[in-house]
């Protein structure tokens, strides 16, 4: 079996049941820009055990080399007292053929963790293995002597993925030697337990997050007890110690040793001295917990409607790693991708997701106006304001999986939809560009519906929706692109453009040379999976800085966004069109995070490039298309038309592309944002992979533009 690793809390598959191909790269172990300057746990004598996973330098391959990379396997956690006993990864016996253990980046703010992500999530990412823990050879638990123990971890997600213990709650820290476990958390229930199951069982907490991330100091002090320290606050007070004189052996971090017995926790740090620390000593020690971000934490999830190319949005992983990103911009905990698709589950019908259906049936002849015939909403053909319209039944299937008896969304992920997702605009841009002011009507009404279901508002459930995919005809696409773009430069209505150029692509199963960009053949109705893909890593960039701007901020507090350096949008701009002649242009381009561009394949040939010389979206004149394309300088292309225009520049229309054209993959004008050095603590391809660094494609025209007689 083959794993393929992403990084520091970043996404580990690319769909249900895919692997993604994530690799790994920073370079070295330094540490973090701004990162925490001390004290440090070695500012208290005696330690006797420090192993802090936060950084590479403090971990090994499994060749005993220095790890210089996120997302490579790690063979053990060096121990930074000097003492020269290091944590080695732990399974239980008969997992033969168990997870890697990676070194994780950005799972705490810029810092990082060690586990064993499972390659395929399960319900939320990361899933990590149920079988997974950290071992050492053995220290000192027992009454009679005085020891300090200390332990910061995070828990992204509950219990998932195991044969039968997803309620078990999670072990800690066990003593193998006696079989007991020392420290546990709920998994159904809210408790930080300590010695469960025995005499002294004792809370420590009672409000336990789902997610989380905590510091805790356990001090033994013989004839007195244990004394507890959870997030810098003192919790338990001479808690009587079970384990009897001396218990000591193996100790098992995040694992009780049992079949399926993992935390299924990041580990980040521990330590450990051989006697009980002074008060002074504690307050030092609480000071270490500085570099952590403690307490709850936050989970990233998008909830995906649609059509057809929805549902292959969700299955090519596009959906999941926008996901991912968003998270990653928000240093959240965990992500999720969340949609159904009709047919799946039935009596009653729960889906977000059905094949062919638009918004409303207002697209004669296959979605007819009237009573009866509704879908999300329902048109019923009266000349009546899309406001007043009443839903549809496959919006009773969407309350129906979200909400009510019968829902299939656990009522605590509700207030983790922090996106409506709407890779869509198929069906609706068959309909003739004189109904645009419906069509915006429409959106409008099923949002609304759907912010009310989840109890939402504008401002708290924003919008992530698509520029128009190439489809049937042209006049409907353009009015969907112009739509969207309209709605979402009204703040009110909280909507952004995901991503801005969906022409980049090829029909779904096209034959496909990428030497040359042709593609052949394919369902030209649906879009190829791995543009698909590639637009939920794309649109992670503008999505994540909207969660930012929304407060949605983990680990990584909003101050921390660079001003500059990473995507806004998520590609170039056309802001100027100048008529050089009659069968040239000259384009001004306004960059993103790019500073140059990019001609590649068919790009040079002119593909996408158009003007309409003459008429108007809703009555087109003639189409002349480029022959074409060469880049000027950094910011302006020259296009060669395949004709000369006729019409006076104040008539004619620039478009890229023109409606249903497609450009297809690799073929698109790109910046070269791939090769920009990102701001200190903000290179993606680093956490999440190489794949994550691309040249962003010139963004469509929304609406057309009106050539000009001046160069700018």
């Amino acid at each position: 079996m083959t794993f393929l690793f992403a990084s520091q809390g970043s996404v580990l598959a690319t769909g249900r049941q895919q692997r993604a191909l994530i690799s790994a790269l920073p370079t070295s172990g330094s540490a973090p820009a701004g990162s925490f300057a001390g004290p440090y746990p070695s500012a208290i004598t005696g330690l006797s055990g420090w192993w802090d996973a936060g950084l590479l330098g403090g971990l090994r391959d499994v060749n005993a080399a220095p790890v210089v990379a996120a997302n490579v396997v790690v063979g053990s956690v060096v121990d930074k007292s000097g003492n020269g006993i290091a944590l080695l990864p732990y399974h239980i016996a008969v997992d033969t053929s168990p997870p890697a253990t990676i070194a994780a980046p950005r799972v705490n703010g810029y810092l990082g963790a060690v586990g064993a992500p499972d390659a395929t999530i399960a319900t939320y990412g990361p899933t990590l293995d149920p079988d997974w823990g950290l071992s050492h050879a053995g220290f000192a638990l027992g009454a009679s002597t005085g020891w300090t123990r200390y332990l910061v971890w995070t828990r992204p997600n509950l219990r998932q993925s195991t044969y039968y213990g997803n309620g078990s709650p999670i072990p800690l820290l066990h003593c193998v030697a006696t079989g007991t476990t020392i420290l546990q958390a709920d998994s159904v229930g809210s408790n930080l337990t300590l010695f469960p199951g025995t005499a002294s069982q004792c809370v420590l907490s009672s409000s336990l997050a789902r997610r989380h991330s905590h510091a805790v100091i356990l001090r033994n002090t013989p004839g007195e007890g244990v004394d507890v320290w959870l997030d810098g606050a003192q919790v338990a007070t001479a808690i009587a110690n079970p384990l009897g004189s001396s218990a000591t052996g193996q100790v098992l971090y995040l694992h009780d040793g049992t079949a399926q017995g993992s935390a299924q926790c990041w580990f980040h740090e521990a330590a450990n001295w051989e006697r009980a620390l002074s008060a002074a000593e504690i307050t030092t020690l609480i000071e270490c917990q500085a570099r952590w971000v403690l307490g709850a934490r936050k989970g990233i999830m998008v909830l995906v409607m649609g059509q057809s190319n929805a549902a292959w949005f969700a299955v090519s992983g596009g959906a999941l790693a926008l996901a991912q990103g968003i998270a990653w911009y928000c240093g959240a905990a965990s992500y999720a991708m969340i949609e159904s698709l009709s047919g799946t589950n039935i009596s009653p019908n729960r889906y977000t997701v059905i094949f062919g259906h638009p918004i409303s049936n207002s697209s004669p002849p296959l979605f007819p106006t009237g009573a009866g015939n509704g879908t999300f909403i329902t048109n019923p053909g009266d000349g009546s304001d899309p406001s007043t319209w009443a839903p549809g039944p496959d919006f009773a299937a969407v309350s129906a999986y979200l909400t009510g008896l019968n829902a299939l969304l656990p009522a605590i992920d509700d207030n983790d939809i922090g996106f409506l997702v709407w890779p869509w605009s198929e069906q609706d841009s068959t309909m003739p560009y004189a109904n645009k002011a419906l069509y915006k009507g429409t959106v409008l009404r099923l949002l609304a519906l759907t912010r009310s279901l989840l109890g939402r508002t504008a401002g708290t459930l924003p919008l992530l929706a698509w520029n128009a995919i190439p489809y049937e005809t042209n006049d409907g696409v353009q009015m969907v692109r112009e739509s969207i773009a309209d709605l979402a430069g009204d703040a009110a209505n909280n909507i952004t453009m995901f991503i801005d150029q969906t022409a980049d692509s090829n029909p779904l199963n096209a034959s496909y040379n990428p030497a040359t960009g042709i593609f052949t053949g394919g369902d030209p109705q649906h879009r190829d999976q791995p543009d698909l893909l590639r637009y939920g890593k794309i649109g992670a960039h503008a999505a994540g800085r909207l969660a930012v701007a929304l407060g949605q901020s983990d680990s990584i507090p909003n101050t921390a966004l660079p001003a500059t350096g990473l995507p806004l949008k998520g590609g170039p701009q056309i802001i100027h069109v100048y008529r050089a002649s009659n069968t040239s242009l000259v384009l001004t381009v306004s960059h993103d995070s790019g500073n140059d561009l990019l001609l590649p394949l068919q790009a040079a040939r002119g593909a996408g490039f158009a003007v309409m010389d003459g008429g108007t979206v809703a009555n087109p004149g003639n189409i002349i298309t480029a022959t074409s394309a060469t880049r000027i300088d950094a910011t302006h292309i020259g296009i060669t038309l395949a004709s000369a225009i006729k019409n006076p520049s104040a008539v004619v229309l620039f478009f890229y592309p023109y409606g249903s054209t497609q450009i297809g993959r690799g073929n698109a004008v790109t910046d070269n944002a791939s090769l920009m050095a990102p701001p200190p603590n903000w290179n993606i391809g680093n956490d999440l992979g190489t794949s994550w660094l691309v040249n962003l494609p010139l963004q469509a025209t929304t609406y057309p533009i009106t050539l000009s007689d001046t160069p700018a």
